[in-house]
């Protein structure tokens, strides 16, 4: 697909420059090109099913859809989780993110923040995964977890969507404040 792209790209550009000698405008970035994406997609919803329930819903800004690879990646990640009823348990937020669609597990990094419905519980970390299977949320990067009056550090965690439970790997701080969630 990479050097498809390239020759399309190279083809227009030579095009361009023999039908009036203007400088061409830019089809594609390189990036995009790096990412050898066979289509580009702006303002996408996927929906993530468990025998016919909604498990979630995803939003992003931007999605690249890797075919070979049967993996979607994402930027301007916006997740909401929804619960056995159909009820909305969370919402996560993200820089990045990636889905496979044959297993419709989700991967999310960059400033990562999961808040639950209430919002009285505040996951903050880099990098976390969605396994769909299981219907649970996984780290093994650090972590900061608000919950009450609480606050919770450490590396590594396993969770459900709605952070009712969360057990952490390796916890490295628990303190008290008496604000409520940031």
């Amino acid at each position: 697909m990479h050097r498809r792209a390239a020759g399309i790209i190279g083809l227009l550009t030579f095009l361009s420059n023999g039908c009036g000698g203007e400088e061409p405008a830019a089809v594609a970035g390189a990036e995009l090109l790096e990412l050898g994406a066979e289509q580009v997609a702006i303002g996408v919803r996927h929906i993530l099913t468990s025998d016919g329930v909604l498990r979630a819903r995803l939003q992003a800004d931007t999605a690249f859809f890797l075919e070979e690879e049967s993996l979607v990646r994402f930027r301007g990640v916006r997740v909401y989780f929804f619960g056995e009823i159909g009820e909305q348990v969370s919402v996560l937020t993200a820089e990045n993110g990636v889905i496979n669609l044959q297993t419709e597990d989700m991967e999310a990094t960059g400033e990562v923040v999961v808040v639950d419905r209430e919002q009285s519980e505040r996951l903050e970390t880099d990098a976390l995964e969605y396994h769909a299977a299981s219907d649970e949320l996984r780290s093994d990067v650090d972590f900061t977890f608000y919950r009450g009056s609480n606050t919770i550090r450490g590396q590594g965690f396993v969770s459900d969507p709605g952070l009712d439970t969360v057990h952490v790997t390796r916890p490295s701080a628990v303190t008290s404040r008496r604000s409520a969630v940031p």
